[in-house]
């Protein structure tokens, strides 16, 4: 999970980096909420990376808040 958490953060940077390269008009707000909850979500996943067992909730809420993440990205224009 820190794996793809880390990942989400760097493919969005780069994302967010060639647009405003390109000229192009970035959503700064939606950025930002998106940034929010990835950094919840990294900071959940680091604090619990050393344990043998996740509890149940933690790991649904890490896959809503995901998949929050993804919805965003996708339904928001």
């Amino acid at each position: 999970m820190l794996h793809g958490a880390l990942t989400m953060l760097v493919t969005g940077v780069i994302l967010v980096g060639l647009n405003q390269a390109d000229d192009q008009s970035v959503n700064n707000i939606k950025i930002g909420v998106k940034l929010a909850l990835l950094i919840v979500i990294l900071g959940l996943v680091y604090v619990k990376r050393d344990d043998e067992k996740v509890d149940k909730g933690l790991f649904g809420l890490v896959g809503a808040l995901t998949a929050a993440n993804v919805f965003i990205a996708v339904l928001w224009t």
